[in-house]
């Protein structure tokens, strides 16, 4: 039951309480299916990240990352003694005695710290010398390691000279790449540092914080990135001693054969020794520049996807959407890289995965949802074609264009079917109106007013256009049409502005043009229609041309003929009169109103003949305008005083309302007077005695404005659009003279000074007209001549 008091669709219960308003509905169902599309994504994010899929792409990443930025320098202060080919070949198979050990440490007396990349949990002959070396020399670091059965094997009890030791173990990934390091290992109920930390610890750093969950190694680069020397060149002492001054020393094995080398980011050919990977993770702690990750930024890309799903995609075309999100990932990895190069990883994986799952999520919605709609719209566009199908089987002879009912079974069958007929029918209804355009109806063309593009024109119109364009391009525009008519017909420019703005539905106006194409002569009449259609919101033009041109070669056969005929009148009613006046003055009595009769009758009849070949030559432009500078005031006044006389036998006032002074008028002074006289007289004749007809002047800076009204019986609606008619009297009573040719004569002088004429409609008693003069005529000569 809908509410009276609220126009918005308020759904009620039983107990007539509102419930919740629709759109209301609509909003919380959008949000809705919004958070399912976020916890849809996020939860396919977590099986990805459960089956290692998420893991195994971040890695990939953090190679990519290593492998972009390049290799770096790595500190100068950390030196690499390597266990290689030459030196197995030197001082036998591996293991070495530990004398050889000794030895080197009496060689590296100046060094800040040493390690040894080696196991020695078992005793030697040899440890007493070892242990002896190690007392004497600078903090030593031993290996230590987990066996197969997670038991710490440590150095042996005989090596108690020793700094400390330090686990030497490292985190595979699941592609066996070395990236991350564990810096205390859990190990007989204590902690185990890492080899690379109790070496931190001896070069005096033990003040220093580490953490103790596993760190991301920053690698520097392939092997041999750090100084690099031969076991066997630093014990025959070719290298100075003085070299190893205040530097960490790492001794590990180099050799391909004791098999201690590992996968790393920057590998290519030659996996990189342990005690690279050593001195990699001592050159990390010593500058503290391990990879710190970055969640905070990772949170920012989830929201940032976030925002995205809830406040843009669902208003977004899809082309706007994948470029948004497109530049979203490519934000998210450019600062990855920006970062990583400051020893931040901000891992871009999961951020771009949800985002990517995200998009696909929604549009998978959004196609459910539009299928949905779709399915809805295809069931009442079905319906709407089934009536119109109806429809059409009842008004078109379906015998004659053997056009069958569709079938009445269900589902998708029968939508085809319907289709089928539908688009049968339109076909035949298309050809239908094809042939009604093409072949019934005189040339037409529809054009939007708003572009000014062609909609429709039929056959007949291309025909007209090719005939008389002068370039014989293609179908105008609405613009080059009316710069046609503008071109070509004997009416003001200001009526084209009028055709071409906006204008009532069903509004029309009418225009006569003459075109010349082979040698002939050729009229047209142009029917302008304003087609507005507020269902589709379309504003268009519609031009209709009639070819005229049998009635105008008529009309003007017509004028002719009447012309020569007033001309040949005029010299016999010249003797008429001429005698009737000579015969006026020695008649008395009966015989003087005979001739007195005789004398009217052939000025009224002088006077037809005068007027119409003043229209005539308006008409034909005969007759020259003179432009010239001439008082408005005093021609109005001229003309009162003309009018004046007949007013006063019908005790008429005429009443003026004018300026004091106004500018100079340009015009032809006599055709002005004359249509000022005229426009009084016609007030005169159809106002009752003892009324007022007022005369009002108003000057505008281009334009005067001359309104003259009386107090006669007015103009019935039916007649107004013939008043200016040429033979036209309007309602015809008794005693009333006139020819109905003063008012054409008054509509053609206002168009050929360039000015226009109404009839006020809106008057309820009696008739104003309203003459609005330009104050310079601004018509060509061709036309206003």
């Amino acid at each position: 039951m809908a509410s009276t008091r609220d126009s918005r669709a308020w759904l009620y219960c039983p107990g007539n309480h509102p419930v919740i308003p629709s759109l209301l509905l609509t909003a919380i169902k959008s949000v809705l299916n919004r958070l399912t599309t976020l916890l849809t994504a996020g939860l396919l994010l977590g099986l990805l990240s459960i089956t290692g899929i998420v893991t195994s792409l971040s890695n990939k990443t953090l190679d990519g990352l290593f492998v972009l930025r390049g290799p770096i320098q790595p500190s100068q202060d950390i030196i690499i003694i390597g266990v290689d080919d030459d030196s197995l070949a030197a001082l036998g198979p591996w293991p070495f005695p530990r004398k050889y050990h000794a030895a080197l440490l009496d060689r590296l007396r100046q060094a800040k710290v040493i390690g040894f990349d080696f196991l020695f949990s078992e005793r030697s002959r040899q440890d007493t010398i070892f242990n002896r070396s190690m007392e004497t020399s600078p903090p030593v670091v031993l290996a230590s390691v987990r066996n197969s059965d997670k038991k710490i094997l440590r150095p042996a009890p005989s090596l108690n000279n020793c700094f400390g030791s330090g686990h030497i173990e490292i985190i595979l990934g699941r592609d066996g790449i070395v990236r991350k390091a564990m810096l205390m290992e859990k190990a007989d109920d204590d902690s185990l540092p890492a080899f690379s930390l109790v070496m931190a610890q001896a070069a005096s750093l033990s003040q220093n914080q580490f953490p103790h969950a596993p760190i991301l190694i920053n690698h520097y680069g392939p092997e041999h990135t750090f100084l690099y020397l031969s076991y066997i060149d630093v014990l025959r002492g070719k290298i100075q001693e003085d070299f190893f001054k205040n530097r960490c020393v790492l001794v590990g094995a180099e050799a391909i054969g004791i098999g201690d080398s590992h996968v790393t980011p920057f590998t290519t050919y030659f996996q990189t020794p342990g005690v690279e990977i050593q001195a990699t993770i001592l050159n990390n702690l010593l500058q503290k520049a391990w990879l710190q990750p970055s969640a905070p930024l990772l949170w920012l890309g989830f929201l940032a996807t976030g925002l995205f799903c809830f406040f843009l995609w669902p208003g977004k075309t899809e082309k706007f959407n994948l470029v948004i999100n497109l530049a979203l990932a490519s934000a998210l990895i450019l600062t990855s890289i920006f970062l990583f190069r400051r020893d931040l990883f901000f891992d871009p994986v999961p951020a771009l995965l949800f985002l990517i799952l995200c998009y696909l999520v929604h549009l998978i919605t959004e196609r459910i949802w539009t299928a949905r709609r779709i399915y809805s719209e295809m069931l009442s566009l079905d319906n709407q074609l089934a009536q119109g199908l109806q429809l059409v089987y009842t008004n078109i002879p379906t015998q004659v264009f053997n056009l069958k009912p569709p079938p009445d079974s269900g589902g998708v069958r029968q939508h085809l079917a319907r289709l089928q007929a539908g688009v049968k029918a339109l076909s035949l209804q298309h050809h239908f109106i094809e042939n009604l355009l093409s072949k019934e109806l005189p040339p037409l063309i529809l054009w939007d007013r708003t572009s000014g593009n062609v909609i429709l024109a039929n056959a007949m119109f291309n025909t007209f256009w090719k005939t008389f364009s002068p370039r014989r391009e293609a179908l105008p525009q609405l613009t080059d049409f009316f710069h046609l008519l503008k071109n070509n017909q004997p009416r003001e420019a200001s009526t084209i502005a009028d055709i071409i703005s906006p204008g009532q539905p069903g509004s029309s106006t009418t225009l006569d043009i003459s075109l010349s194409a082979h040698g002939r002569k050729k009229f047209f009449r142009v029917t302008i229609h304003s087609v507005v259609i507020d269902d589709i919101e379309f504003d268009g033009v519609l031009a209709l041309l009639t070819d005229v041109t049998e009635i105008k070669e008529l009309e003007q056969l017509k004028d002719e003929i009447v012309s020569v005929v007033s001309h040949e009148l005029k010299l016999p009613l010249t003797v008429i009169l001429g005698y009737a006046e000579m015969l006026a003055g020695n008649l008395q009595g009966e015989n003087r109103l005979y001739i007195d009769k005789i004398s009217e009758q052939a000025r009224r009849l002088n006077k037809l003949i005068e007027d119409f070949l003043d229209v005539t030559r308006l008409e034909h432009g005969s007759r020259e305008i003179k432009q010239l500078p001439l008082d408005p005031i005093a021609l109005i006044n001229e003309a009162t005083d003309l009018a004046g006389q007949v007013a006063a036998q019908k005790k008429i006032t005429l009443k003026q309302i004018l300026p004091r002074r106004a500018t100079p008028l340009i015009g032809d002074a006599s055709l002005l007077l004359q249509m000022i006289t005229n426009l009084l007289d016609n007030a005169v004749k159809f106002s009752p005695e003892q009324t007022e007809i007022t005369v009002k002047l108003v000057e505008e800076p281009e334009k005067f404005i001359l309104c003259v009204a009386d107090q006669g019986p007015g103009v019935p609606a039916e007649s107004r659009d013939l008043i200016f008619k040429k033979f036209n009297r309007g309602k015809q009573e008794p005693g009333r003279e006139g020819f109905g040719l003063g008012l054409n004569f008054v509509q053609q002088v206002v168009r050929k000074h360039g000015g226009k004429i109404w009839l006020d409609p809106e008057t309820d008693s009696g008739a104003t007209f309203y003459l609005v003069l330009p104050k310079k005529n601004t018509l060509p000569n061709h036309l206003s001549k």
